[in-house]
């Protein structure tokens, strides 16, 4: 992929697709359009292309304004060049390029660019005061010979899938969700520095990084994450916050990598968060805080172990019912599929936004039959959140079969404004087994809104 410091040093003749924006993160819904626009491209004999801002247009028009992004701008060209683009265009942002009217830039475009067709989202605007919305350049672009394409904005199990939405998640630590949104493992860079070393001293030895730039870092607690250092892949359980068991005040990102003991101080280090473990915690001891660590230690090696991966396709997706509230899921396994359920009943009432003490909890249900058991483990999930006040996100069922189940599930203590489901009702329930070798379970549940 070639990459154009400016609009103005590109001489391209076209023909040319391009698409414009932040593209902060490189999630999946930037990558269903990215993907649409070069196939169309490749099929025309044009190239395709994408021009992105930086600084953040913000930093430049609000300079006291604190920009937190998901991806340098290094790792963004990174993740870009894996996308099958031609180019990338990173123009400067200065207040002179956003007194710019949607027009000149729009010619300018065409000047250097060679543009034939600009893919847009549905709420794209170009230009000073946003004045290139879409019927704009729709009748600018009719008269320059350039065709404006609208996408859709892209869902993911029903839901928009936006830089917003995953910077929040991963700031209120449900890195799970991120990730999903993202598909891939969000991931921060750091260099290793001297800390304190009281980790060393009760067994515990960790890397303390030191963060360049403003990316966004985790919400503080526990978390399960993969160490990238030296070209190694290294199982760790990493600690955000402000230690509050040695009255520390300011907040570090500390990793402690499991079976490991080599001096890296000095060297880069990445870490990739896998799944967020507990709240930080005030010990009354260092003893107590030692036992913690070692079960958290545990924990994170099982969970990395079994290295769980990101749904390659939609875990379930709603269904249009008059009057009730209704998915389609699916899973690999019935375990899955039970799993999948229980974050659709979950997802849909915005789970995922909801902020507070973290709460894990196990279930053990009994029923006649494989729909039955859906039902009960549903409805168990719901009235345990209705007292309890608790939004559950992550679902791991253990063991399984027709009539029974073990499971345990993690959410956290808060409010949602989204619609409440009352309960989960037996109207046009299925359960479907696979029939033949690489079918999916799948199944249908109603809700009582």
């Amino acid at each position: 992929m070639q990459v154009y410091e400016s609009l103005s040093s590109a001489s391209l003749t076209g023909p040319t697709a391009l698409t414009i924006g932040n593209f902060d993160g490189v999630h999946r819904g930037h990558g269903a359009l990215i993907r649409a626009m070069a196939e169309a491209a490749a099929a025309e004999g044009a190239a395709s292309g994408l021009l992105t801002f930086h600084p953040h247009p913000r930093a430049v028009l609000q300079p006291t304004a604190t920009v937190s992004s998901l991806t340098s701008l290094h790792e963004r060209l990174d993740l870009l060049s894996r996308t099958g683009l031609d180019f990338t265009v990173v123009h400067p942002f200065t207040r002179d390029t956003a007194q710019t009217e949607a027009a000149a830039f729009l010619h300018a475009l065409r000047g250097h660019l060679g543009l034939t067709s600009l893919w847009v989202g549905p709420d794209f605007a170009l230009g000073k005061g946003r004045q290139g919305d879409v019927p704009f350049l729709r009748q600018l672009g009719a008269e320059m010979g350039i065709r404006i394409e609208v996408v859709p904005e892209f869902q993911w199990e029903g839901q928009p899938v936006r830089s917003s939405h995953i910077r929040q998640w991963i700031e209120l630590g449900n890195v799970a969700a991120a990730n999903v949104a993202l598909g891939r493992r969000y991931a921060i860079p750091g260099v290793v520095v001297h800390g304190a070393e009281r980790g060393r001293t009760i067994g515990f030895p960790t890397a303390n990084l030191s963060l360049a730039g403003e990316q966004v870092i985790p919400a503080h607690g526990v978390y399960a994450t993969w160490a990238h250092v030296g070209g190694e892949r290294l199982p760790a359980v990493t600690n955000i916050g402000v230690r509050p068991t040695v009255n520390g005040s300011h907040r570090t990102v500390e990793a402690h990598i499991i079976d490991f003991d080599q001096d890296i101080y000095g060297r880069c280090l990445r870490l990739e968060f896998v799944d967020r473990l507990r709240d930080e915690m005030k010990f009354p001891s260092l003893a107590a805080l030692t036992a913690q660590i070692a079960r958290d230690r545990d924990q994170a090696a099982h969970l990395l172990a079994a290295e769980p991966a990101l749904p390659t396709a939609p875990r379930f997706q709603e269904l249009a019912y008059t009057a009730d509230w209704g998915v389609a899921v699916y899973g690999d396994s019935q375990a899955a599929l039970y799993a999948h359920a229980a974050l659709a009943m979950f997802t849909l009432q915005g789970a995922a936004d909801v902020d507070g003490p973290t709460v894990r909890q196990q279930f053990a249900i009994a029923a006649e039959d494989r729909e039955s058991l859906l039902v009960c483990w549903l409805n168990e999930l719901l009235w345990q959140a209705e007292t309890q006040g608790v939004f559950f996100q992550q679902f791991w069922v253990e063991a399984i079969d027709d009539v029974s189940l073990r499971a345990q599930a993690v959410g956290r203590r808060g409010r949602s404004e989204q619609a409440h489901i009352k309960a989960v009702t037996y109207h046009d329930l299925e359960v479907l087994a696979p029939t033949q070798p690489g079918e999916s379970w799948k199944a249908r549940v109603l809700f009582d809104t």
